[in-house]
């Protein structure tokens, strides 16, 4: 398994958009910049002994494999699926599709019958994988997922409830609630490293709304900083409304 940093995507915001709209305009246009890519990827193809004929850990028997991609926000929905017969110690190769833009990694889904894939490897990044390993136990036990979750205003399943956490999360910032995000992570490492029953996927995704909550924040401190530095205007006096002046900042 490989964790996916999250992806931004820069807004494109202008300098007349920024001194229109403030730190909160440039937020909400990369909320906007940050949408769900495709929906799924092309579908795989599978050799069954790709990667070997010898030394593999999977029993002989038929495989069904789905691929999905992620950004490190979030995940996409699966590729169509493939499946293939192997006999004992076989290694079967998977070769993927091209990443869609905007995308980072891949993740790997397998089961012994059709519909039933579990998460057997994440954050593959290379053209192709092999299926050297046995299938994960239920400490992973991680489903296809049924909901495209790459983009600010899509929803995520964590803990059972359809929410866009990572949109509410944004939001509590924008309204001077940011500690709260902290304190969320803070609990969730807590109750994992104390062994507490918080399922592998609950916990990936919980941080990863976290992760991506303070990615975009530096982004937009990156974004800000940018329009600042190449427009810095320049100190003027201007008359004030009784004969007098006062410094102000003007563009030309």
């Amino acid at each position: 398994m490989a964790y996916t940093s999250p992806i931004i995507v820069p807004s494109g915001t202008t300098f007349a958009q920024f001194q229109a709209g403030g730190i909160s305009g440039l937020l909400e246009r990369l909320i906007a910049a940050n949408f769900p890519g495709t929906a799924a990827p092309g579908a795989p193809t599978l050799s069954a002994t790709g990667g070997g004929t010898s030394g593999g850990n999977l029993a002989a028997g038929t495989y069904y494999i789905k691929v999905t991609e992620t950004n490190g926000i979030g995940e996409t929905t699966a590729s169509p699926e493939v499946s293939v017969a192997i006999a004992s110690g076989n290694i079967p190769q998977v070769t993927f599709a091209a990443l869609q833009a905007g995308n980072a990694a891949r993740n790997v889904y397998v089961g012994t019958a059709s519909g039933a894939e579990v998460l057997y490897a994440s954050g593959i990044t290379a053209g192709t994988f092999n299926l050297s390993a046995a299938i994960p136990t239920s400490s992973y036990a991680v489903p296809v997922p049924t909901v495209n979750t790459t983009g600010l205003t899509s929803t995520n399943a964590a803990g059972g409830v359809v929410a866009n956490q990572k949109l509410t999360a944004l939001r509590a910032c924008e309204k001077g609630r940011l500690q709260s995000v902290w304190n969320n992570l803070v609990r969730l490492v807590s109750q994992f490293n104390r062994g507490e029953p918080v399922t592998y996927s609950d916990v990936v995704i919980k941080l990863r709304d976290a992760h991506t909550v303070f990615a975009l924040l530096a982004q937009l401190c990156a974004e800000a900083g940018a329009l600042i530095d190449a427009n810095p205007g320049r100190l003027v006096n201007v008359t004030t409304g009784i004969g007098g002046q006062r410094p102000a900042r003007r563009w030309p």
